[in-house]
């Protein structure tokens, strides 16, 4: 993890005070829940079953809430969400969260990674997606937002600190693409 700029890790000691301490009008309690990733668990569970998973990484997964609680999905209620994708062997990994901040040592069959990768510093970008298809087999699942968020760091930063249009983040994948032309790419907007 050495090929991060010391901006990146700044970061990051930021979104560890934003977990303790909150952010705009949030307490620490209720900051980066990890809600991003309620409307993609259908989805998400479609792409687990064609790829026949038995891992997965949630990459940036906040404080990890929805693996955490119980769900009800149409008329079917589930213990979590490990009960709804069938998957028993799910790692979380935040560094801004500790209980989450231990670095996957291992690959996963799926990687996914929600409202994250605006957040890396523009600089940063390319090394961290690199990182993310390191650690996949089979698929990774990402979702990007394309507008400036709400939120803003102390300095007055928006805290999407790495916008692009749709088209410049699919030019960037199709690179990866032909790096990593086994690991199948599900990419996804927020704007």
């Amino acid at each position: 993890m050495s090929g991060y700029s010391d901006y990146y890790y700044n970061i990051i000691e930021k979104y560890k005070l934003f977990h303790e301490r909150g952010i705009k009008d949030l307490p620490g309690s209720r900051t980066f829940l990890g809600f991003s990733l309620e409307k993609w668990i259908v989805t998400i569970k479609k792409i687990i079953e064609i790829h026949k998973c038995e891992t997965i990484i949630d990459f940036g997964c906040g404080k990890g809430f929805l693996y955490n609680k119980k769900l009800k999905i149409g008329n079917e209620e589930y213990f979590s969400l490990s009960d709804f994708w069938k998957i028993n062997n799910i790692y979380l990994y935040d560094p801004g969260v500790e209980e989450y901040s231990l670095y996957p040592q291992t690959k996963f069959d799926g990687l996914i990674c929600t409202d994250v990768i605006e957040h890396i510093p523009e600089s940063d970008i390319l090394y961290f997606i690199d990182e993310l298809f390191k650690l996949s087999k089979k698929f990774i699942f990402i979702v990007i937002a394309t507008i400036p968020a709400t939120k803003y760091f102390d300095d007055g930063k928006n805290i999407h600190l790495c916008l692009k249009n749709k088209e410049d983040w699919e030019k960037i994948f199709l690179d990866f693409k032909n790096k990593y032309p086994k690991i199948n790419q599900y990419i996804y907007f927020n704007d």
